[in-house]
């Protein structure tokens, strides 16, 4: 049972007053602010030009990013056959990309599905949020080589980019390497190593002003590498607090009078983290990471209304949004002469945390609260083989084996409505995998095929209102992916990937089943599990002396028995197969080292049509705005972003600038009180200067001051980006 189900069958209050605000807070239009932007970066490097351009030292070139994603060893990003992108920690920090809710600006074809707190937001791909943020996670998110996640839970974590090394992201579905939780694809987050070599040091402190905020924004972060025994032994320890004041007014009845609180959404972010690498012989690796990090929030992101920005009818409830966790990994690899052997282990601790939110429903419930919370832990273990030698031949094989369980609790408390509940779900399994490709004709023509066999043992135990349920299951699945890479040339290459995906059974009561099932929808104490199949055609290439990169895919993706949270006649939220969907669309990621020296242009796209499919009639007629040729829901028609990096130098210092611009379509809410959410545009900027082991940096994001909504729960649960944000930071780096 998630939130959203809960809204909807004890609320029908409408949206009317709550969407749609705009972009209108520095006096001029967002259009015109972009344009404002672009023509300063566009004069200062027509300037640049006119007076030789930048040194010859300090030319702005395409780097080539390698990956491991694959997991048969380091490879170029240009050279892997699927729909692929990397960004460099230095990278993300030019942009000031700190948290998921930036990156996913980068990704063509993703989206937001939903928000609560800083520490809840889930992500979107391809359609993938078409059933709802329930059950297992539709992306898979993996810290270094482990995942991170736990059963019947889709958020994303909530990390702290300052030491990260490279961000990798796989869209579409990753059945045969990353299995179950990839159906929409997977992001990668790599983290430095110490240096073996040298002792390092950097550090970062920053100091900003959101709009509407009284107090001041402040981030500090460092990292210490220290190599302990030289070339075999190196400890790093890095760390990072993150206060963003809080910009939203606190009402405990109607928003008339004097707020009970002001700026009350306080947000306190921590991170800490050390990483010991050990090499004790050319062959062999030993790397070992902890990581814990808290979230703590007072009250939410989400509000009755986001211009201006207030929460009503809160009582005198704090409310708030609470995680934190303990993640532990290490990782083994031994390089025999033909063959890599690689053993990755982590421990995930969830500790106890959530939210809570009071909510004013109206007649004849009232004013009450609403509590969601929980705790976890996940055991994973990985065992693989791969290919390492110079071969055509090239393989991959491996073992993977979960054991997780999953604390779910809730409480409703109004004056004339009172539940309470808690599920715990459980998985024990386990799969085998294998990819095999051979270079033909030369390297010209590689085919490549993939299976992975899974077995997942599930439970459930369950008390709602003192009331008792348990139900449990047992499956198995096979997902495939096929592969065909051309390489034309030297610098172009095309493929096709076709390739399926599929998600564990949401569990529930007998009762819930019964429900479901007396209002003409089929159901069970266990769902069918989703599934998709996708098929691809993709093209990489580079022009003009690989000043100009391209990268471009289309995309026919099949969704079958998708899994969906259903509100009964009876009041009782539950869960059905609501049928099937599908989504059509183009990816496009385009990178231009312009002919004014300094001077690249980055572009993402996505353009999509998608639609729910073969939908159960009883289910349709419930919710007809799931009904067959509806739009499925978290899926925006499309997303556009546009980056300018410009750098050059002035005096002794190089300078650095980026302005980018990001477009999304109106998106197809699930809660049916906020049907859909408008179409919004976003802008920031930044421009850096560093010399020797210095940077500062002037920052501004949201430059238009966008309030939105972008995300909604229901009419008093409204969430958009934050207010625009000026500031400043200062870096050091130093060896």
């Amino acid at each position: 049972m998630n939130n959203a189900s809960l809204l909807d069958s004890a609320s029908s209050m409408n949206k009317e007053g709550f969407a749609g605000a705009g972009m209108r807070r520095l006096g001029l239009s967002s259009s015109v602010a972009a344009y404002a932007i672009l023509a300063v970066l566009a004069g200062n490097a027509a300037q640049a030009q006119e007076q030789g351009g930048a040194d010859a030292d300090t030319e702005f070139v395409i780097d080539e990013i390698v990956v491991s994603a694959t997991k048969t060893g380091a490879r170029a990003l240009s050279d892997v056959p699927m729909a692929i992108q990397a960004f460099s920690g230095d990278s993300l920090a030019a942009r000031n990309i700190r948290e998921g809710a930036e990156l996913i600006k980068l990704i063509p074809g993703a989206s937001q599905a939903q928000e609560i707190g800083a520490g809840y937001r889930i992500f979107s791909f391809r359609g993938s949020g078409a059933g709802g943020p329930v059950g297992d996670g539709m992306v898979g998110y993996y810290l270094d080589d482990t995942p991170f996640g736990v059963p019947n839970f889709q958020a994303a974590p909530p990390l702290q980019y300052f030491d990260i090394e490279r961000v990798e992201v796989l869209r579409g579905p990753q059945g045969t390497l990353y299995g179950q939780g990839s159906m929409g694809g997977v992001i990668i987050y790599r983290t430095k190593n110490p240096d073996l070599e040298e002792f390092g040091v950097e550090g970062e402190l920053s100091l900003s002003k959101t709009k509407d905020a009284d107090d001041f924004d402040y981030r500090g972060s460092a990292a210490v590498s220290i190599p302990v025994v030289k070339d075999k032994l190196a400890i790093r320890i890095s760390g990072s607090y993150d206060f963003r004041a809080g910009y939203n007014d606190i009402y405990e009845g109607a928003p008339t009078g004097t707020p009970l609180k002001t700026d009350a959404n306080d947000i306190k972010a921590e991170n800490i983290q050390a990483v010991v690498l050990w090499k004790p012989s050319d062959q062999l690796t030993l790397r070992m990471r902890g990581w814990h990090f808290s979230t703590d929030q007072d009250y939410l992101n989400v509000m009755d209304s986001v211009d201006p920005p207030y929460a009503a009818n809160q009582g005198t409830f704090e409310g708030y949004d609470k995680r934190s966790a303990n993640y532990f990994s290490n990782t083994i690899t031994y390089d025999f002469d033909t063959v890599t052997l690689t053993n990755a282990t982590s421990y995930q601790r969830s500790l106890p945390g959530g939210f809570g939110v009071g909510l004013g429903l109206g007649a004849p419930l009232g004013t009450g609260i609403l509590i969601n919370g929980g705790d976890a832990k996940n055991f994973v273990n990985e065992f693989r083989l791969a290919s390492s030698d110079d071969g055509p031949f090239h393989w991959v094989g491996g073992m993977f084996y979960q054991n997780a369980k999953g604390v779910y609790e809730f409480s409703l408390n109004f004056p004339t409505l009172a539940l309470g509940g808690e599920t715990i779900t459980r998985t024990e399994n386990g799969s085998i995998f294998s990819e095999i490709s051979y270079d033909m004709f030369g390297g010209k023509l590689v085919p490549l095929f993939g299976l992975r066999y899974f077995k997942d043992s599930r439970s459930s135990d369950s008390v709602s209102n003192g009331v008792p349920a348990a139900s449990d299951d047992k499956l198995d699945a096979w997902t495939w992916r096929a592969n065909l890479a051309y390489h034309a040339s030297d610098d172009w290459m095309l493929f096709i990937n076709a390739g399926t995906g599929f998600r564990s059974s949401i569990l529930q009561s007998q009762a819930q089943a019964d429900a479901v099932i007396a209002d003409g929808v089929p159901s069970d104490i266990s769902l069918t599990p989703d599934k998709l199949r996708n098929i691809e055609i993709g093209a990489k290439g580079s022009l003009f002396d690989n000043r100009l990169q391209v990268a471009a895919s289309v995309y026919d993706i099949k969704y079958t028995n998708l899994q969906s949270a259903f509100n009964t006649s009876i009041g009782l939220s539950a869960f059905a197969n609501l049928g099937d969907g599908k989504t059509q669309g183009i990816d496009a990621e385009i990178q231009w080292m312009t002919p004014i020296e300094g001077l690249r242009v980055n572009a993402i796209a996505n353009y999509n049509s998608s639609e729910f499919t073969n939908v159960i009639p009883a289910f349709a007629e419930a919710t007809p705005r799931a009904a067959n040729g509806e739009r499925l829901f978290n899926t925006p028609p499309y997303n556009v972003r546009f980056d300018l990096d410009y750098s050059t130098t002035v005096g002794d210092w190089e300078m650095t600038a980026n302005a980018s611009a990001t477009f999304n379509g109106k998106a197809k809410n699930q809660d049916a009180t906020v049907d859909e959410l408008d179409a919004y545009e976003l802008y920031d900027a930044s421009i850096a200067f560093r010399r020797d082991q210095y940077e500062f940096r002037l920052f501004g994001s949201n430059l238009s001051d966008l309030r939105g909504p972008t995300s909604a729960n229901g009419p008093t649960l409204l969430a958009g980006p934050r207010p625009r944000t000026i500031g400043v930071a200062f870096r050091l780096y130093m060896n």
